[in-house]
């Protein structure tokens, strides 16, 4: 897998399934209960979203029981992380995380997995697309590095969190944007730009 557009889809695919199967082990962790609503928290009491950087990791879900929600969401993002790593290269598998994707907003993955996981169904589009001109080509230039930025950041924010967490919590608009919207996007413009220009 040497064409950087394979390799940012599939560590895009598989970022959002594991960011999805934390939801899913926290979900678990509150056990056989109800969630408070449509929306909830993954995170459950003691932690309030308002103190902390990560917001208790907001998500929805059609499931009535957290338990059956966790498992769920723990299934379907180990799901999305396998055919991510074997399977995104074939001719219209990109469907594949863009439906597992969705499914993930209705079962408890949060919102984040869910952006993540389009756009790597949308960036795996451009691997049929040879031919096509890429835009904003200068981007290339920072590939490999959205990735690598996003690789620290899914343990380094925790750790960041624990020692820092005011600072993280004052931050947490802006490191929201930056990392979990605008790296992704960034990610997938330059490794197309890439795989155009070798």
């Amino acid at each position: 897998m040497k064409n950087p557009l394979r390799i940012t889809t599939a560590f895009l695919g598989i970022y959002s399934g594991l960011i999805a199967i934390q939801h899913g082990i926290f979900e678990i962790l509150q056990g056989n209960t109800a969630p408070d609503g449509l929306m909830f928290n993954a995170i459950g009491p003691p932690c309030q979203a308002e103190m902390v950087w990560h917001a208790c990791f907001p998500a929805m879900t059609l499931i009535p029981n957290l338990l059956v929600t966790g498992i769920a969401t723990v299934v379907i993002g180990a799901t999305l992380m396998f055919w991510s790593l074997f399977f995104l290269h074939r001719s219209y598998a990109g469907w594949i995380p863009g439906i597992l994707s969705i499914l993930l907003l209705f079962i408890g993955g949060g919102f984040v997995p869910v952006f993540i996981g389009m756009t790597a169904a949308i960036a795996s589009r451009g691997l049929e697309r040879s031919s096509s001109q890429p835009r904003l080509a200068f981007l290339t230039v920072l590939w490999p590095w959205p990735l690598v930025l996003m690789a620290f950041w899914l343990p380094g924010s925790w750790l960041l969190g624990h020692f820092f967490g005011a600072a993280m919590l004052s931050a947490s608009g802006l490191l929201f944007f930056v990392f979990d919207l605008g790296l992704p996007v960034l990610a997938a413009i330059a490794s197309f730009g890439r795989a155009k220009h070798g």
